[in-house]
């Protein structure tokens, strides 16, 4: 169906003129009537009563016209939605992310866009791992922040690695252990850990490292939030395995973190649905990465932990 015919029935309703209507499309008033014409024969119905070269609405026109208001009166706002999405396209970013990235990551990199483009507009969501993974190949977002491996690899994503983050042991600043620069397997092997909970990311990176060297860590407190658990260690509670990418530290933090001595590092990606990427996409990655060069600069204990690739 000719949507231009559609509007310009809504213009003859609304000027009561079919000449009136003619100009409001900058048709010739022969044009408007052929179209008029058209729409009639494929909907099926008579929607004016031609009376005296004036058009009247007929009861079926009448019915019509009330019937689709709403449609009608959508389609003189395409232009203007047309406008808003090509507005969003170019000065919106869509993140997806877990919750300890979205805090050391994306906050601070849209902190730094933010001040060199005051229009920027964001929406950054958290999700589980197959979420993100999942809900970026379908294009449900300009990109996604996630530590490898990629769990499903059947899915269409581009994945490009952009920091390696060492994996150290976070303890309360009061722990015995709290002292030492750098602690071994050996030294947290007797420890209490508190982990998030089986088949997540970070405890398997924890039992796999205890696996390498024969041991069983013992964690009796689990927790399915990494946040939680930090906080945990604040607290008290015992120690964990983590790195500076998942765990921000305040200067003046109940917890300290302390490098492994066998040496185990985290990746960490970027993720974007194949073909065209968003435009604001590049910047914001920049905007990561010179965020994460300032830590290593401001740190040392920084710069040894983190590295950009």
């Amino acid at each position: 169906m000719n949507l231009r015919s559609l509007k310009l029935f809504r213009q003859i309703v609304l000027t009561g003129s079919l000449s009136e209507a003619s100009r409001n499309m900058f048709l010739s008033t022969s044009a408007a009537s052929r179209l008029l014409t058209i729409l009639e024969h494929e909907l099926h119905l008579t929607l004016f009563s031609r009376e005296k070269r004036s058009l009247i609405l007929t009861e079926e026109g009448d019915l019509f016209y009330r019937r689709i208001a709403h449609t009608l009166d959508g389609l003189e706002e395409i232009p203007a939605i047309s406008k808003e999405i090509t507005n969003r396209s170019s000065n919106w970013l869509s993140v997806v992310t877990a919750a300890p990235l979205a805090s050391t990551l994306v906050s601070p990199a849209l902190a730094s866009m933010q001040k060199e483009r005051p229009g920027l507009q964001c929406t950054l969501n958290v999700e589980t791992r197959f979420d993100i993974e999942s809900k970026v190949s379908a294009r449900g977002y300009n990109l996604g922040l996630i530590s490898l491996p990629v769990e499903n690899a059947i899915l269409d994503l581009d994945v490009e690695p952009f920091l390696k983050s060492r994996v150290e042991v976070m303890l309360p600043r009061n722990h015995p252990l709290a002292d030492r620069e750098v602690l071994s397997v050996a030294d947290i092997a007797a420890e209490r850990f508190v982990a998030l909970s089986p088949r997540q990311r970070w405890r398997q990176r924890l039992d796999d490292i205890m696996g390498r060297n024969g041991l069983t860590v013992s964690v009796p407190i689990e927790t399915s939030s990494t946040i939680v658990t930090v906080q945990m260690v604040r607290d008290g509670l015992g120690i964990t395995l983590t790195d500076r990418v998942t765990t921000r530290l305040m200067s003046d933090d109940a917890a300290v973190l302390r490098p492994l001595a066998e040496e185990q590092w985290t990746t960490y990606a970027s993720l974007h649905p194949e073909g065209q990427r968003a435009p604001l996409s590049a910047s914001f990655l920049e905007a990561v990465r010179a965020n994460v060069e300032a830590m290593r600069v401001a740190d040392p204990h920084a710069a040894a932990s983190l590295e950009l690739i």
